[in-house]
């Protein structure tokens, strides 16, 4: 019975606004991509971060996830004119030097609350920031308005969290878990981590895939000379990693 009021409703759209009115979804044209020059070009299969599309950044403890976000801020800051965080409070722009980022274009938005969070990346959304970051969850009900202001100006939008809840889950269209492996030391002191980033959903193309990273962090006060803060992607047969049933959703 479902079936056939499914079926009269789909002929009572085609009637009404043409044949080309309803598209399966597997036949729509696959977002255009932004190239972040990172393994996770290689993780959504179509070379970059979905545009218009939510991306999330998922791990508990120190995995390396934040890193990863911070170094694909500092790169919109240098590809847009106006790269967004929406963050608790705290955020230090001064954290990106590393990642040699262009501050002029970075714009911060401290947003304590929760629902100030979602009014604000929706309304970013929708005036077509190039790239917003958000630092925390938003509620429920402002994801679909940030996922459409998204999807008319093509604003990359990704989302850092330890673990999403179901509602955050199915509105992404992208996702990436991360979890630690090893440290990374040089000359007795810890330089880095190494990672396994792992797509757990993939809206924008198949298949779901994985790959290692080495993330080696800044040191500070002292810098060693001969040693450069970067995320570089290694071959995963250089780590055993053990096979996980997919959580895409």
């Amino acid at each position: 019975m479902q079936a056939q009021d499914l079926d009269s409703a789909i002929d009572s759209i085609r009637l009404r606004f043409g044949s080309q009115a309803l598209t399966r979804a597997a036949a729509l044209p696959p977002p255009q991509p932004w190239p972040t020059n990172t393994a996770i070009d290689w993780l959504t299969g179509i070379g970059g971060l979905p545009r218009g599309r939510l991306s999330l950044l998922t791990g508990s403890g120190t995995c390396g996830k934040l890193t990863v976000a911070l170094s694909l801020l500092a790169r919109a800051t240098q590809e847009f004119a106006h790269a967004m965080v929406v963050d608790p409070g705290g955020f230090d722009p001064w954290c990106l030097l590393p990642f040699s980022p262009e501050l002029s274009a970075l714009t911060v938005v401290s947003a304590p609350a929760p629902e100030i969070r979602g009014e604000s990346a929706a309304a970013l959304a929708k005036a077509g920031a190039g790239f917003i970051l958000l630092m925390s969850g938003v509620p429920e009900h402002w994801l679909g308005p940030i996922e459409s202001g998204a999807n008319r100006s093509g604003s990359v939008v990704v989302e850092v969290v330890d673990a999403p809840d179901r509602a955050l889950a199915h509105a992404s269209s992208f996702s990436v878990d991360f979890s630690r492996t090893r440290w990374l030391r040089e000359r007795d002191q810890v330089v880095g981590l190494r990672v396994s980033a792992r797509c757990t959903k993939n809206r924008v193309a198949p298949p779901l895939g994985e790959s290692v990273l080495d993330i080696r962090y800044p040191i500070w006060p002292q810098q060693l000379r001969d040693y450069r803060p970067e995320i570089v992607e290694v071959p995963i047969e250089a780590e055993e990693v053990v096979p996980r049933a997919s959580a895409a959703v």
